[in-house]
């Protein structure tokens, strides 16, 4: 039985653990979960309803590669060292579920992930009914009441607004949204460790991903700013000009342009 044709979420969160520790190997990450999905669809039959092939995923994931959430840091920046994850068999929520809905989309399963507050759960359509899935809770599936009783762990609500924002929070998380969240923690990551050229090689990726984010450009001309490197911060301010020639804080950037143009001559 072939596998489904997976997401592309895999290879993207793999492409990014090079920007947390240069001697990984992406491809063998891609490799080794594509193998397990692979493995794990060879056991299936073509018939198999959705709740056994969910059976099957938890028993596999959990069971046979002994799979187990982390609860002592829930960094999304661990998210990019999946490498980490699949040598050890440990990781936070976020990295877990990534895992977790690339093996499960290879046997058919329609997977998605939901940013829950307070923790990252997977979302499956079966039957006409949604099931809610915490993957560091060793796949366990949740309730109605269950998601509530978190809901209102965080927030205080009445019981109608309560349904209301029940809703809202099991909206599907957009793939590109994820990576969003994984490269702002590393950014945090290399910045708080005052590894100024990781942060900017992770910035560097949150530009191409978000081309149309002007802050995600002053944020990257600060730290080619850092790094001594004035005509590249000075390329990035005059792009944030192009991009809102009135915006409120045009004039100070106007400024630091100019200073930084000045500066970049001198070096010629």
């Amino acid at each position: 039985m072939p596998p489904a044709p997976g997401s592309a979420l895999l290879e993207h969160v793999a492409a990014l653990t090079p920007l947390a520790d240069r001697d990984s190997r992406p491809e063998l990450v891609v490799q080794t979960v594509r193998a397990w999905g692979q493995r794990l669809c060879d056991r299936i039959a073509p018939d198999a309803s959705v709740l056994n092939r969910l059976r099957m995923l938890n028993y596999f994931f959990f069971q046979e590669l002994g799979f187990h959430g982390e609860r002592c840091s829930e960094d999304w920046a661990d998210a990019g060292c999946l490498h980490r994850v699949i040598e050890r068999r440990v990781g936070i929520a976020v990295s877990l579920s990534i895992l977790y809905m690339e093996i499960g989309r290879a046997i058919g399963l329609k997977l998605c992930a939901v940013e829950f507050p307070g923790s990252f759960l997977v979302k499956l359509v079966c039957s006409g009914r949604v099931l809610v899935i915490d993957v560091s809770e060793r796949g366990a599936t949740l309730s109605a009441g269950e998601l509530q009783s978190r809901l209102a762990a965080t927030r205080s609500d009445t019981d109608a607004a309560a349904c209301d924002a029940l809703r809202r929070c099991l909206r599907e998380m957009s793939e590109s949204d994820i990576l969003v969240r994984i490269l702002q923690a590393l950014r945090r990551r290399h910045q708080a460790a005052g590894q100024w050229a990781e942060a900017l090689a992770v910035q560097s990726q949150l530009v191409h991903l978000l081309p149309g984010a002007r802050q995600q450009l002053l944020d990257r001309a600060g730290l080619y700013e850092r790094l001594e490197c004035p005509r590249a911060a000075a390329a990035d301010l005059r792009m944030c000009l192009r991009m809102d020639p009135t915006a409120a804080d045009a004039g100070p950037i106007r400024r630091r342009w100019a200073r930084l143009q000045k500066l970049a001559s001198r070096l010629n």
